[in-house]
């Protein structure tokens, strides 16, 4: 009997695990649309807006922009974008394994880390890294404005030159079941070698074009990959909920047949109590 009450309080205690990771997953499902359509409607224009500034800085040397200009400090900035919240699988893990090799592969650069999203706190190492800020107020639904702060702390530092390079790290939306942990280098802004711009006609030049749209080119990027964390986050949210619904239903389904099982030998065994009693009473 001891045995069979064990079995049910396993079955009830898998149930609830089971009402809860579904309703869970119901509201991951929920919230990775809307991060999916957010992510998905911006990239195109910051990819063309990043695109047209390299081509119009193409010819211009590094010190037509302060944010174009090679600085000499041996320090590197890293925005790291984690998530908000725990249960994403294995999300942070690799972000904080991709964290360690890009470190490993700097070896002695000192790199300052600006940490964006609750989780990042915990996954910043020690050694060569020192946390210098920290951009845990953002909102359940990331508005342009919000992130404005956070490029604009990253260009104060490279304009000051304290810093020589800004790398983004972030988990890149690919599709629901995929994400690449990506590391872009968001400053020096660097143009490409080209001479399409030369067949355009740029008023009133191109280093006053530059000198205008790109910090604003800087900050859609950083708003971008943002975006695209938040939407793998809510994607390996729901994955993972699912992944434990699933499992919460398997472990039911044995449980329940084990339960099955006991029951049917104790009842047997019942039977044949009574029936040995039987005989010995005749």
């Amino acid at each position: 009997m001891g045995s069979l009450i064990g079995i049910r309080r396993r079955i009830k205690s898998a149930k609830n695990i089971s009402q809860i990771t579904k309703a869970m997953e119901m509201v991951s499902a929920s919230k990775m649309k809307k991060a999916q359509d957010a992510a998905l409607a911006t990239r195109p224009f910051t990819e063309k807006l990043q695109a047209i500034m390299s081509k119009v800085g193409s010819g211009l040397s590094s010190n037509t922009h302060a944010l174009t200009h090679l600085n000499s400090s041996p320090k590197i900035l890293l925005i790291l974008i984690s998530t908000n919240k725990g249960l994403c699988g294995g999300l942070n893990v690799n972000l904080y394994r991709s964290l360690l090799d890009f470190a490993s592969s700097r070896g002695n650069v000192p790199i300052q880390i600006a940490t964006v999203g609750k989780k990042a706190k915990w996954i910043v190492p020690s050694g060569n890294t020192e946390l210098s800020a920290k951009f845990h107020d953002l909102g359940e639904h990331v508005t342009f404005a919000e992130t404005r702060s956070i490029s604009q702390y990253a260009m104060d530092l490279y304009i000051k030159g304290e810093v020589s390079e800004v790398y983004l790290a972030y988990p890149k939306f690919i599709s629901t079941l995929q994400n690449e942990i990506t590391f872009t280098q968001l400053l020096p802004f660097k143009s490409e070698n080209s001479s399409v711009v030369s067949n355009y006609t740029i008023e009133p030049s191109s280093s006053a074009l530059l000198g205008s749209l790109l910090p604003y080119q800087i900050e859609m990027s950083v708003y971008q990959t943002i975006l695209e964390a938040r939407a793998t986050e809510h994607s390996a949210r729901m994955v993972a909920m699912k992944s434990a619904s699933d499992n919460a239903k398997e472990l039911i389904g044995n449980l329940t047949l084990d339960y099955n099982q006991a029951r049917q030998s104790a009842v047997t065994s019942e039977l044949l109590d009574v029936t040995t009693a039987r005989m010995a009473i005749e």
